[in-house]
């Protein structure tokens, strides 16, 4: 007799164990489901880390800069003159020399004048 409430009592504790650590899964699954959520808004988990979009109003005596697409200069910004800028990914942007980025703001101080 006392085998069988043993036996009886260890299965009544793995299934206790089993039952939490299911819990603990459906826990974890809910946890990572919010975490998507959350890394696919790009803005709201910036928002959680505490960083709010600013917009700085531009000064009224600000000389044009040809790497500053958003001061409306037309076909003088450096941005939207190189034509190769649009053909170039992002992978070849970040491994340009410092050389060829002060040939290209040369080129583009040339074109502006």
């Amino acid at each position: 007799m006392t085998e069988i409430s043993n036996a009886e009592h260890l299965v009544g504790i793995l299934i206790n164990k089993m039952e939490s650590m299911d819990n603990n899964l459906l826990l974890l699954k809910a946890e990572n489901d919010a975490l998507k959520q959350l890394i696919n808004n790009p803005q709201r988990l910036l928002r959680k880390m505490g960083l709010v979009p600013v917009s700085t109003p531009l000064v009224d005596d600000l000389s044009l800069d040809p790497f500053r697409a958003d001061l409306e200069m037309g076909g003088s910004s450096l941005l939207k003159a190189q034509n190769n800028l649009n053909s170039m990914s992002n992978e070849d942007i970040h491994s340009m020399t410092w050389e060829e980025i002060h040939e290209m703001a040369n080129q583009a101080k040339g074109d502006s004048q």
